[in-house]
């Protein structure tokens, strides 16, 4: 008597058979959780380029924004800013015949051609420093102070149109500010009460630098580094402002024999995502080998993006 295979056993031995084939194997789930991994990190890696770029687009769409700025202060006043001052509180401070009180007359008065010293507590500390001790500002601060005015109550409310006071804070005809900048970004790295601005970069310590060229006259060593500059920053940019060329000497110090970026106007330097500042001294596109680390993330004036 014949036998055939039992309906029920087929139906089973099919069934046996489509659940082996239709399971992954754990070597093609191991297979397809690396994928799926390497994908993920490459997506995570495009992001996180993206958000860096998008960072570093904005940081350095601000230093033009801010060019555009000076470039009204100098269709107002004939000059851009300089990048060292200092502002006597007391109108006799102004009869010192020291050479930072001289020359500093001389910049307000081209400015201001009526100005007029009085007493007047400039950084609002409450008091009217004496004649000895007059507010200092350096570029960072210079930056602030004269695109934005005079400081009142944490704001900047430009200058009045007072020819002979144009520091008073009284009276709405005013001139600027020539900015808009944003009072969460104000920082006051030396405690003097004179702000400076930071850039657009999540977790900036430190602000834009700003530095003249006085229309072409020549940048100032002393404005720049060392002694000269604010103690936070005495240690950076030993090589001065950046200048055109690439360095063939490395123990000649500063940086003066080729001539400087934006040589007639003025650089803004802002310290890039790491916050340093970096040595300074020659800038090549095509050549940054010898370029220290601390300078390549930095925007300037003169680059559209990052110097390298």
């Amino acid at each position: 008597m014949r036998h055939g295979v039992r309906k029920s056993d087929g139906v089973q031995q099919h069934r046996s058979q489509n659940s082996q084939n239709s399971g992954f194997t754990l070597i093609e789930l191991l297979v397809a959780i690396g994928i799926i991994g390497l994908l993920a990190g490459l997506l995570l890696a495009g992001v996180q380029s993206a958000i860096s770029a998008a960072s570093t687009a904005k940081a350095a769409n601000e230093l033009r924004n801010l060019e555009t700025a000076l470039t009204s202060f100098h269709s107002e006043f004939g000059q851009y800013p300089p990048s060292y001052i200092i502002l006597h509180e007391t109108a006799s401070g102004w009869g010192n015949t020291d050479t930072a009180t001289v020359r500093s007359l001389a910049i307000l008065r081209k400015i201001w051609p009526n100005f007029n010293p009085t007493d007047i507590d400039i950084n609002q500390d409450g008091t009217v420093a004496a004649d000895t001790d007059p507010v200092e500002l350096h570029g960072e601060e210079c930056l602030a102070f004269f695109l934005g005015g005079v400081v009142d109550n944490s704001n900047l409310i430009g200058f009045s149109k007072n020819v002979a006071n144009p520091f008073s804070r009284t009276g709405d005809s005013r001139i600027g500010p020539f900015y808009e900048f944003d009072p969460a970004r104000f920082v006051d790295k030396d405690g003097d009460g004179m702000p400076e601005y930071l850039d657009t970069y999540s977790g900036q310590q430190n602000p834009i630098l700003y530095f003249s060229s006085y229309d072409g006259r020549g940048y100032r060593v002393a404005e720049i580094t060392g002694t000269g500059a604010p103690s936070y920053r005495q240690s950076s940019l030993v090589n001065g402002i950046y200048r055109q060329g690439v360095e063939t000497n490395p123990t000649m110090g500063q940086a003066d024999d080729t001539p400087a970026w934006n040589q007639k106007t003025y650089q803004l330097i802002s310290p890039g995502v790491d916050t340093f500042y970096g040595e300074g001294g020659y800038y090549k596109a095509d050549d940054t080998g010898g370029m220290a680390q601390e300078d390549r993330d930095n925007l300037t004036n003169f680059v559209s993006g990052k110097l390298n």
